[in-house]
């Protein structure tokens, strides 16, 4: 019988087609998922660019084998400078970008660029079409070709009064040789439809718009996937809170009435492609806006897999995140067989990820949910120097002892020395760390900097060599958010004239940590609005806010709301705790449900991290103290 069940688990594992699961395979295959089954390759296709802001990547696989992607990058979306830059992946490695095209009109006017769609025509020449005007709703469509596989382009060409070209994702060519072009409009309403041209860009044609159907459904960006008898389906984005879908019996040039799938969609682009075995992949946000609203946060990023473009499988979670946004993929099938698919990551760089379509282990969405065990929202961990264990391995003991599930472990003091006084620069006491914390469970929550509460961040002379340190230390126990507060002589309600070093420090520190894809969370004094301002003068998202209770509750101010204010982005930790006094079950300015439900409604994730929050009548007692935090903390955010 064991034999017969060992069998079973390991077919459940290898089936792509959920529906040729066992069912006991299934539940044990589920549980034991990962979500990364198949991916082959994840990389950055570049680290560091000569502007601040990308989106909207395309990619191709040219004649040569290679592949090729594109996006537009500049200061911001819609800014004049905003171009089109290629790379190309030769050798395993991606060529530095280069900028191909950009939306200058004369010596005195400059439109942004958008929306790069790249297509190979078989045996000919690379096209690159491309968006140049203001705003989506007055754009025009351009193209320029390549004939030597992306190496020189031709002069741009504008489109045919009219035509826009493919919106956001690729062209596909039908049997008879004509190239269609799924595209969109936006200028009086959300509206699809479809352009052709049978001689790759000679001579055009274009559809009716597609209709809405009875339900209104305001749909753009669409992909096209191949059904048998020659029927065909588009698939993408809407305002509907959900994907849309048509059908065409011939050769896209009438559609059947737009409709609803049973899908979530946060109003953020898609891209879908029809696979050599007849098998459809979608690769999209699973995630659905707040409340009633049309659009929402763009995390996580997901891959599901279908026969019919109906019902979908979900396969892969390649991005899952409290840092959004994750967004604007496209995929292809190479000549190899694999999936290749690229993304805007952060809106500062641009990801590919190669997956082998073989390995994938998908399970079935029932009603737009994912299935399967989900990423934990709250975790609720506590500081070790606070449980008098800073530094030491019996932290993770105790931290279980007392409930928790994680902690975030100090840098140490500074005092007069250069740096933190640490003992992790060693990498025999780094090692029996990260056992330790295998060993117990508990996980690592953040490193912090703690000797900033007392000491100067912006006058320190040696603040870069302490930063540098901590994100050492936070790379060796891959641990992606370091804890800093500005403290007392750093406090910016009372000595705003330090404001201008601060920023460019952390500027700096920014720039730093974001070579490790980690974030630095800062805890001010400021309101939530004013570090909202602060944030965006910083100009750095690697920069972000560790939210403390008690510093809204010193300054009178409602926690939910400044939470609110705050927005779940600018968020990247939270010490849920309060001065001493009493336990936080018992401290009337903090109402946990309503926080929690606040949270909830945000759509945060991420650790709650315990500081102080002391009974005064027993302030010695850590056991008693902290294990009564954890326990509270628990039972209202995880029902334990």
């Amino acid at each position: 019988m064991k034999l017969i069940q060992t069998i079973l688990i390991l077919t459940g594992v290898v089936l792509l087609g959920s529906c040729k699961q066992p069912v006991e395979a299934k539940k044990i295959a589920i549980e034991e998922k990962t979500w990364r089954e198949g991916i082959v390759t994840d990389e950055f296709i570049y680290r560091e660019a000569s502007y601040p802001s990308c989106h909207a990547a395309t990619i191709a696989e040219m004649k040569n084998g290679d592949l090729i992607a594109a996006w537009f990058g500049g200061t911001n979306e819609r800014d004049p400078d905003v171009g089109i830059w290629v790379s190309m992946r030769k050798n395993d490695t991606w060529t530095e970008g280069v900028e191909v095209v950009n939306g200058v009109q004369n010596d005195t006017l400059r439109y942004p660029t958008w929306n790069p769609v790249l297509y190979q025509i078989p045996d000919g020449d690379l096209m690159l079409f491309y968006k140049v005007g203001p705003h989506p709703s007055s754009w025009w469509g351009m193209l320029v070709r390549s004939s030597d596989n992306g190496e020189t382009w031709s002069d741009p060409e504008k489109l045919p009064e009219g035509y826009l070209g493919p919106i956001k994702n690729k062209p596909v060519l039908l049997a008879d040789g004509t190239l269609l072009l799924p595209s969109s409009t936006e200028g009086h309403g959300w509206n699809l439809r479809m352009e052709s041209t049978k001689d790759f860009g000679k001579t055009w044609s274009m559809t009716d718009t597609i209709p809405k159907g009875q339900n209104n459904i305001n749909a753009i960006q669409p992909s096209i996937l191949f059904h048998e008898n020659g029927k065909l389906q588009t698939i993408g984005r809407t305002k509907n809170r959900a994907l849309f879908s048509s059908w065409s019996e011939d050769n896209g040039k009438t559609w059947s009435d737009i409709e609803l799938l049973d899908m979530p969609n946060n109003n953020s682009g898609t891209d879908a492609v029809t696979m050599k075995n007849g098998q459809h992949v979608l690769i999209y946000n699973h995630v659905l806006p707040d409340g009633d609203a049309v659009k929402g946060i763009r995390t996580p990023l997901n891959i599901a897999v279908s026969n019919d473009g109906v019902n979908w499988d979900a396969s892969l979670v390649l991005e899952d995140s409290r840092i959004s946004q994750y967004s604007y993929p496209a995929l292809i099938q190479g000549s190899d067989g694999m999936l290749h698919c690229v993304y805007t990551w952060r809106r500062q760089r641009i990801k590919y990820v190669k997956i082998d379509p073989s390995k994938l282990v998908s399970f079935p969405i029932k009603k737009g949910v994912w299935p399967g065990p989900t990423k934990e929202r709250y975790k609720v961990a506590v500081c070790d120097w606070m449980i008098l264990k800073r530094q030491k391995l019996g932290a993770f003991e105790f931290a279980k002892e007392l409930n928790y599930e994680g902690i975030e472990l100090d840098m140490g003091s500074l005092g007069d020395r250069d740096t933190f006084e640490s003992k992790f620069g060693d990498s025999t006491e780094v090692k029996k760390f990260l056992e330790k914390s295998a060993e117990t469970g508990i996980q690592i929550s953040s490193i912090a900097m703690s000797g900033f509460y007392a000491q100067s961040f912006a006058k320190r002379p040696t603040v870069k060599k302490m930063v540098s340190d901590c994100i050492e230390t936070m790379k060796k126990l891959d641990v992606k958010t370091a804890y800093l507060p500005l403290g007392v002589q750093g406090d910016l309600v009372t000595n705003p004239e330090l404001r201008p070093a601060i920023v460019e420090r952390l500027r700096w520190a920014g720039e730093e940590v974001g070579k490790i894809d980690g974030v630095i969370a800062i805890e001010t004094s400021l309101s939530a609005a004013e570090e909202v301002k602060l944030l965006k003068e910083i100009g750095n998202r690697n920069i972000r806010i560790s939210f403390n209770f008690a510093n809204a509750i010193k300054n009178g101010r409602d926690i939910s709301s400044e939470l609110k204010t705050l927005g779940r982005d600018n968020i990247a930790q939270i010490h849920a705790s309060n001065t001493d006094g009493f336990w936080i079950e018992n401290d009337k300015a903090i109402d946990l449900p309503k926080i929690k439900e606040t949270l909830d409604n945000m759509h945060w994730l991420g650790w709650l991290i315990v500081e102080r929050s002391r009974d005064t009548t027993q302030v010695h007692n850590r056991e008693a103290n902290y294990t009564a935090n954890a326990t509270y903390l628990k039972k209202v955010f995880k029902n334990q």
